[in-house]
């Protein structure tokens, strides 16, 4: 079970770095702080994997080799 949660944590991890890098590539015109705050944000959190921007592109996509077939689980619980 810890595996796949350090998985998943990863995964989440990289996912929201990846966002956070195209929002502040989308809005670095229109508001250059807030820009600026999730590029930080976003380099804070691939250095704790020791990545950079573009390695976070090829980490989501180890990852994703790693899920299990046919597993599609629901990020959220939907009851």
């Amino acid at each position: 079970m810890f595996a796949r949660m350090s998985i998943d944590r990863l995964r989440d991890d990289l996912l929201i770095a990846v966002a956070l890098a195209e929002f502040s590539y989308r809005h670095q015109d229109t508001d250059s702080e807030l820009a600026r705050q999730a590029w930080i944000l976003a380099a804070e959190m691939l250095d704790t994997y020791d990545l950079d921007s573009y390695q976070s592109i090829d980490a989501l996509r180890a990852v994703a080799e790693l899920e299990p077939a046919g597993v599609s689980e629901p990020p959220i619980d939907v009851e």
